[in-house]
């Protein structure tokens, strides 16, 4: 909102009137400078919004005073009765009159009077402010016209296109300001006549396709037009909204051609995601005829699930690497490029379907890799701390840390190879007792298994129980030269920690236990009366 200062001089060699004007409460949005001279000096009056002349005693000093105010300021004068005959030939030019003596809510009624005019003006200047920087700010051409088509305003985009400054255009008709020739003009050829006329006849907002010439050139515009009325509801002119498409038609037969040649699917979309063009490409690849998805929304190109592609041979997934399509043996990225016109706003999209089966699979390979022992094909140490890292502790999660006894002597006495048969047995082992994904190698001879929901300790203790009486059966009976056992240490999160490092370390206290109490047996961390196995 703005805040204005109105500047009034009193004419008087009194204060009275100094002093009433003081005691006007100013509307909201304006404070109040007031000035009092004996005598009206031209600066004083160019600079003032409203003057007062108290001491007037001839028609010349008012008609001075009229003379030199600004355009828009307000004069009033204050005469004594036997003086009124001064107004004869110049009551047109006071504004408003006050009698003398001056009562207090006669002056304060004109006074507000006078400020809510200049308000007015104000308010209807800030308002054709608004609507300017609102039409200069758009880069589409913006009119407003009468009903005999003059152009009234327009904005700054229609001035460049035309080619012509605001002064030149506002007044003007359509022949002049798009130098249509007579003979054009005569026969109603690329000036929008009629368009106007339905306008006006249906008394609506309506949408054209127009050509309109500029100059030598041609232009295709998608042109909004409405009718304005009045307090009456009467029509008093049209406003029109016109974009320019012409680059956008050119743009599209030359993307047609680009699109053909390139070697990857397309498919073209307008702003509202309906698809406008593809390329043979896209038909061949996803098997679709091309009528059957031309004109319609871009969800019509997946089947009613939206998981899979009309064809179903396409499984659509979201992934950190944006859209990906998977088929059985390819695997496309979906990469969006808007489209933009010359005045950088959007009017469509181009989808790129790019062939990335060698990159997506490379990548998987090389996370799996990174993530997974080379000879058990477990998850190593560096996905059980990506595990704790990303996976809440519950209250129910149990950590079993499994060690293998006499490991070393394995390989110091029949070499590693042997050593690597009982890690790739244990191995098979663990995934035939428990889900692979909560499975870990952390080096050497060291296990980690994750229980997530484990319903009580009785549970925790059957699968121990399960695991040292399958290591006793499979693995001992398979290597009987060896004297390898196994030794587990088990905590729970009782105390609902959400601590994934702290249940760690409690497991591995607990491990160090069993193996102190003989090994091949398993210790709990959190009760120790249960520690005898």
């Amino acid at each position: 909102m703005y805040q204005r200062i109105l500047n009034i001089t009193i004419v008087s060699n009194q204060s009275e009137l100094f002093q009433q004007l003081e005691n006007i409460q100013p509307l909201e949005q304006f404070t109040h400078s007031i000035n009092q001279c004996e005598t009206l000096s031209r600066e004083s009056a160019i600079s003032s919004d409203i003057i007062i002349l108290e001491s007037s005693s001839s028609s010349g000093e008012i008609i001075e005073a009229h003379r030199n105010k600004q355009p828009l300021g307000i004069l009033i004068v204050c005469l004594e009765k036997d003086q009124l005959s001064l107004l004869t030939e110049i009551y047109d030019l006071i504004d408003y009159l006050l009698i003398t003596p001056i009562d207090q809510s006669r002056l304060k009624n004109i006074f507000n009077k006078a400020v809510t005019i200049i308000k007015d003006r104000e308010d209807a200047r800030l308002t054709n402010n608004y609507l300017d920087a609102l039409i200069n700010s758009l880069p589409d051409l913006i009119w407003f016209k009468d009903k005999r088509g003059a152009h009234l305003k327009v904005n700054d985009s229609f001035c460049a296109t035309v080619n012509k400054t605001h002064d030149q255009i506002e007044g003007r008709g359509h022949y002049y300001i798009w130098d249509i020739e007579p003979d054009d003009y005569s026969q109603g050829e690329y000036i929008c006549l009629e368009s106007e006329e339905i306008v006006l006849d249906q008394k609506k907002l309506c949408l054209f396709d127009e050509t309109v010439k500029c100059g030598d050139q041609l232009r295709k515009f998608k042109t909004y037009k409405a009718p304005i009325f009045d307090s009456d509801n009467k029509i008093i002119g049209t406003v029109g909204c016109a974009h320019d498409v012409t680059d956008l038609k050119n743009l599209m037969i030359e993307l047609n051609i680009l699109i053909e040649c390139l070697p990857f699917a397309i498919m073209v979309t307008d702003r509202e995601k309906v698809i406008t063009s593809t390329n043979q490409k896209f038909i061949n690849l996803f098997q679709l005829q091309e009528q059957t998805i031309i004109g319609k929304q871009i969800t019509s190109f997946l089947d009613k699930s939206g998981t899979f592609t009309r064809s179903k041979r396409w499984l659509l997934e979201h992934s950190e690497e944006g859209i990906l399509l998977l088929s059985k043996d390819k695997i496309l990225k979906i990469h969006d490029e808007e489209l933009l016109d010359t005045f950088g706003t959007l009017v469509g999209h181009i989808y790129l379907f790019l062939d990335i089966t060698l990159e997506y699979h490379d990548k998987n390979k090389l996370l799996l890799d990174a993530n997974t022992d080379y000879l058990t094909k477990l998850n190593n140490r560096r996905r059980l701390q990506d595990f704790m890292r990303k996976t809440p502790c519950g209250p129910s999660t149990a950590l079993l840390l499994a060690d293998l006894d006499n490991f070393k002597e394995v390989n110091d006495e029949f070499g590693h190879d042997e050593g690597d048969k009982i890690l790739v047995a244990f191995s098979n082992l663990l995934q035939i007792t428990f889900p692979i994904e909560n499975l870990f190698r952390l080096g050497g001879d060291e296990f980690a298994i994750v229980i997530p929901a484990a319903q009580s300790t009785e549970e925790v203790t059957r699968y121990a129980e399960k695991l040292l009486k399958g290591f006793n059966n499979y693995i001992i009976k398979k290597f009987p030269h060896t004297n390898i056992s196994i030794s587990i240490g088990i905590a729970l999160n009782v105390h609902n920690k959400n601590d994934f490092g702290q249940l760690f370390k409690q497991a591995d206290i607990a491990l160090y236990d069993s193996k102190k109490c003989g090994k091949s047996t398993f210790r709990f961390w959190s009760y120790p009366e249960e520690n005898v196995h």
